[in-house]
């Protein structure tokens, strides 16, 4: 996948280009909708397709105090999508310059930079200097300019439309298998595995410690996760997502995975942790000894749901 910053000509794009347009924070199973359109219909036309997203979400720069939080990270969105065949990933800086540009002014400066065939969004992207830019401003734009635009339903599942505030709703409840339904994959947080204060070894529970990034947080509990180091398959794990209440060292919540049945050393690499169950809620113990039974009744309790559970090969979570 060919990744842009900026609106800038492409060396060698192969024509034409299918183009779809959005945030897609989250690239939930509504979203995948749309990019497998773009991407099927460029396959078919032997073209390049494109997602022309912005950086940061505008709502960061336009209404801060009111911004949700993402559900993915630049670099999560960007590997998502490549696993998902995308050819072109053209990320334009969203300012307080750009705000001001008006819904068809932007349409005239990116069709006059790339040759655009198609274009497919969502029914209810918006765009454009006050976001007056919608659905029927690109379908009538494409009418003049003679190329093709549609605007992509909504997807339901289950009887709810996929939404990423709705799955941002599940994801602060807890509820990883509603989350997984709706995004088609398992939630996640990835990171580098930091020094911690090993209380977890002395407990006979060693944990590898991520900090928590710049995105949405599950509620604070203990859940059955999946680990993916890059082997072949993911490895069996217990998280803990919180501020370690037993001990009060923590004031931003952090992320302690526990490997089931497995002794790796993980400090220093860069891991994938899935969330698959909530066990139960963070719970202040009045003792060590306490949270040690605790958490081996955890992960008895892991090992029993992991053992009937079928998704565990790591080409399977990519949505």
């Amino acid at each position: 996948m060919i990744i842009v910053e900026g609106l800038k000509e492409v060396d060698n794009l192969t024509k034409p280009v299918i183009l779809t347009m959005g945030n897609y924070d989250g690239l939930h199973r509504g979203h995948k909708k749309i990019i497998r359109k773009v991407t099927t219909r460029a396959r078919e036309l032997k073209g390049t397709s494109a997602l022309l997203t912005f950086e940061p979400h505008p709502r960061l720069l336009l209404h801060k105090e009111s911004a949700p939080p993402l559900l993915l990270t630049r670099s999560e969105k960007i590997d998502i999508l490549s696993h998902w065949g995308l050819d072109l990933f053209i990320e334009v800086a969203f300012n307080e310059e750009f705000a001001k540009v008006k819904a068809n002014q932007f349409l005239e400066m990116i069709t006059s930079i790339y040759p655009i065939k198609e274009i497919y969004v969502g029914e209810d992207f918006k765009f454009g200097a006050q976001r007056k830019g919608d659905k029927e401003t690109i379908l009538n734009f494409a009418r003049e300019r003679n190329f093709y635009a549609e605007a992509i339903s909504k997807l339901k599942v289950r009887g709810e439309e996929v939404s990423s505030t709705l799955i941002r709703k599940y994801i602060l409840d807890g509820d990883m298998e509603k989350t997984h339904l709706l995004l088609g994959r398992p939630f996640e947080i990835r990171g580098v595995v930091k020094k911690g204060a090993k209380r977890g070894q002395i407990l006979g529970f060693p944990t590898a410690n991520i900090e928590i990034g710049n995105k949405i947080v599950p509620k604070n509990g203990v859940y059955i996760t999946l680990v993916d180091i890059g082997e072949e398959f993911l490895l069996k794990s217990i998280s803990n997502v919180g501020l370690r209440p037993t001990f009060d060292d923590v004031n931003k919540p952090l992320l302690e995975i526990h490997l089931i049945d497995r002794d790796i050393d993980l400090y220093s690499k860069e891991l994938r942790c899935l969330f698959i169950h909530k066990v139960r809620d963070e719970i202040k113990f009045s003792s060590s000894e306490e949270l040690k039974n605790e958490i081996a009744k955890d992960v008895r309790y892991a090992v029993d749901f992991l053992s009937n559970y079928h998704l565990l090969k790591r080409k399977l979570f990519w949505g």
